[in-house]
């Protein structure tokens, strides 16, 4: 008798545990009704299961469950919540595969206990818990792997859709499970190696196109960076440059003084003094690339910050066969680490070159600059280094090179680092 009560109070709680988690991992509710109305579902399914079981036996109940609970929820996720059909069946099928859950646990306990007393009492005590650590670390993550697009959605509700039908059709409408028919058997180890296989090409794909998704980011950010600190430069630029505009009659005057003397040599150094001084304030292009342009500007900045000097030999044109992204992250890192190379050397031995050219469609870029101490390459080519949260930059230049099918090659020798890298180009531009 005690055995047949727990049962019925563990009938009721499956039940309850499978309505509200279906209603979360569809989304939720969003409004007061919408909760009262989920609230209700509960004490109703509930009576007209206890009705059906009392009239009809516990056999005809599980197999008419999918009719009578189901087939219900699902429609009052789509018109009472207003969930996608897609989402709202996947959710219920989920939360259908987590029922499976407590019911695992009972049985383990009661083995372990050699009680089903014990079982029953603890399936109770567990479901309670369980349902809160699901809503607490699996319900958000259900949600958004089914809600980030239409492919995650039928790939994530790939494994419970295809659990739901194969429990109902082996062991609810059929006893074909426990028959001993190998088939049956390794059909759902079967399903579960597909479902892995599919899910892991998937995940590498969206994985693929979330780095994309970065690396346009970051791109974004360091030509925002690059284009402020140009437009300092610019504004700079403009104010000495009003200044000499104003001061432009005295400079004639003095040069008409000096002319006036007989003095014709110091009147052409005053001439070439004041060339030098325009020069300074007149913005340099590098090449017709307009992010290779921002990026050689930002970085010959960087370099006067440090007391260094950037050698730019650049003959790009305005379009280039690759993208802006993983070229930004190329350049970036190979000036942002030669830079730091050299900032730890004398003065006189901060230099930086920086060259770059298309040659038979191929992108050749090489960076090179002056080191101090040892410095080892590891046998996967790259520098070795010491310092906590470095290196990083040159393995996304090597995993750049290789996944677009060039080149990539880093150098010691005699105190000087050379980074070489050959990128091929897409309707490369005639070679310069």
């Amino acid at each position: 008798m005690i055995l047949r009560i727990l049962s019925s109070i563990n009938y009721g709680c499956v039940l309850i545990f499978g309505i509200l988690l279906s209603a979360e991992i569809s989304g939720g509710c969003e409004t007061k009704r919408q909760k009262r109305l989920v609230a209700l579902a509960c004490p109703v399914f509930l009576a007209l299961q206890v009705s059906l079981r009392a009239a009809f036996g516990l056999d005809f109940v599980e197999k008419l469950y999918p009719f009578i609970v189901h087939l219900p929820l699902i429609l009052l996720l789509i018109f009472a919540l207003g969930k996608t059909p897609g989402v709202a069946i996947v959710s219920v099928y989920t939360a259908y595969l987590c029922c499976e859950l407590p019911n695992w646990l009972r049985m383990v306990i009661t083995v372990a206990t050699r009680s089903q007393l014990v079982g029953q009492i603890c399936y109770i005590v567990l479901i309670i818990p369980l349902f809160f650590v699901l809503r607490r670390y699996f319900v958000r993550a259900a949600h958004e792997a089914m809600t980030c697009s239409k492919t995650a959605l039928w790939l994530f509700g790939a494994l419970p859709v295809a659990y739901y039908f194969f429990d109902y059709a082996t062991t609810i409408y059929s006893n074909a499970l426990y028959s001993g028919i190998d088939a049956i058997n390794e059909s759902l180890p079967a399903v579960l190696v597909a479902f892995y296989v599919v899910f892991l090409t998937a995940y590498h794909a969206q994985s693929e196109r979330s780095r994309q998704a970065e690396l346009q980011s970051s791109m974004l950010e360091v030509k925002w960076s690059q284009a402020q600190t140009q437009m300092d430069t610019l504004r700079r630029a403009q104010t000495q440059t009003a200044v000499y505009q104003h001061d432009m009659r005295h400079h004639l005057t003095m040069l008409e003084g000096l002319i006036a003397a007989g003095k014709p040599e110091q009147a052409s150094q005053y001439i070439r003094k004041v060339q030098s001084d325009i020069e300074t304030i007149t913005p340099r292009r590098y090449c017709e690339n307009e992010l290779v342009d921002l990026l050689c500007s930002s970085f010959a900045e960087k370099a006067q910050h440090i007391g260094a000097r950037l050698d730019v030999d650049v003959k790009l044109p305005q379009a280039l066969g690759i993208s802006d992204a993983e070229l930004c992250a190329v350049l970036s890192n190979a000036l942002e680490n030669a830079l730091h190379a050299v900032a730890e050397l004398p003065e006189d031995r901060r230099t930086v070159s920086l060259y770059c050219a298309i040659r038979l469609g191929k992108l050749l870029i090489e960076v090179k600059n002056p080191y101090a101490g040892e410095l080892t390459i590891s046998p996967d080519g790259r520098p070795v280094t010491a310092r906590k949260g470095h290196g990083y930059g040159c393995q996304s230049i090597q995993t750049i090179a290789a996944r677009s099918g060039g080149l990539c090659e880093f150098k010691a020798n005699n105190g000087t680092f050379c980074l070489q890298i050959v990128l091929p180009l897409k309707n490369a531009a005639i070679p310069v």
